[in-house]
């Protein structure tokens, strides 16, 4: 796909066909695009799902087309909207520092601390290493070789273990297990090497351009100002926003197709409706069960996205915590950690 393009064809084309009168909204609480990315270091395997607010406020749904390049992505979103409009932009890696990393390392902000890393003082923040630090976190490098890295990343932090490191919407909840730590990057659940990549390549770059929730306001505020709101989605959060059982324990595997048509079938019949619609490209896609476990992640994703913009469901920051929203952040439409 180019750099200055963002649209697949197919999606084009249902949008011609379908959206002919699109909003030129000036009633800013409801974004004119809302954009969920499953995330991958590189950025040939990364899927995005988009949905666009069509006239009657419906949000019509568009199959998943890759990521792209990067360090364009803003640049593109941005020349997609229109005059005043606003985008909402959910990535699956963290976004936010866990509270004591924080306090050990004085930094007492999001914005703050995504300013310095890679700068003065902080220039080996970004890189992976296998000898942490609190400046370079992110551990270990790739190895086949196991280990007790968790324990080896805690130590060297400079904390009992790997739970302190743990955000309070990482942890476990009554409907998913917990989420790994943010600077760990290793193993199919890290999260680590993502937000090395979003971080510096993606969010840093444009900080001035983006608006986070729930760090710069509340989400209804911010979507009432034109430009981009930064939102953090976990891809197992929402399937229990959306009914979907898949992974360890349920007989279904994310990685088979068969398994993610079944565990979907649903999903059409029970989303459509409540101001959701799908192109018929989408429904296609849907129906055949994706091509692999990271774009049906991303349309997951945009899904539970929706849920929240259409007012289904609540954004979920569960409290006026000032570290959730100064340092952690939160997790889009989850309610409650245990």
């Amino acid at each position: 796909m180019s750099e200055n393009t963002y649209l697949s064809k197919s999606s084009a084309r249902a949008y011609d066909v379908i959206c002919t009168d699109p909003l030129n909204t000036t009633q800013r609480d409801l974004p004119n695009i809302v954009i969920a990315a499953d995330w991958s270091v590189d950025g040939r395997k990364g899927w995005m799902v988009r949905a666009d607010l069509c006239p009657k406020n419906k949000y019509l749904v568009f199959p998943p087309e890759p990521v792209g390049e990067h360090s364009t992505l803003i640049h593109r979103i941005e020349t997609c909207l229109p005059e005043h409009g606003t985008a909402l932009l959910g990535f699956d890696f963290p976004i936010g520092l866990p509270k004591q990393y924080a306090e050990k390392t004085g930094i007492s902000t999001w914005r703050q601390g995504l300013e310095l890393f890679g700068g003065p003082g902080w220039e080996y923040f970004y890189q992976r290493s296998d000898n942490p630090t609190l400046r370079q976190p992110f551990f270990p490098l790739p190895t086949r070789e196991k280990g007790n890295y968790r324990n080896q990343l805690a130590e060297a932090l400079g904390f009992g273990n790997l739970k302190q490191l743990l955000r309070r919407c990482d942890k476990k909840t009554d409907n998913r297990p917990g989420a790994e730590c943010v600077f760990y990057t290793l193993g199919g659940r890290q999260v680590g090497a993502g937000a090395v990549i979003g971080w510096s390549e993606v969010l840093a770059p444009a900080m001035e351009r983006i608006r986070f929730w729930p760090f710069d306001g509340d989400l209804n505020d911010l979507l009432r100002e034109p430009g981009i709101v930064v939102v953090e989605v976990y891809p197992r959060e929402a399937y229990t926003h959306l009914g979907i059982s898949i992974g360890p324990g349920t007989g279904l595997s994310k990685r088979r197709r068969e398994d993610r048509q079944k565990a979907c079938a649903h999903v059409l019949e029970a989303v459509t409706g409540g101001g959701i619609k799908f192109s018929e490209p989408a429904k296609s896609w849907i129906q055949w069960g994706f091509e692999r476990e990271d774009d049906f992640d991303a349309m997951m994703g945009l899904l539970s996205m929706l849920q929240v913009v259409t007012g289904q469901r609540d954004p979920g920051s569960p409290d006026e915590d000032p570290y959730i929203r100064t340092i952690e952040g939160w997790i889009l439409g989850q309610y409650s950690a245990v």
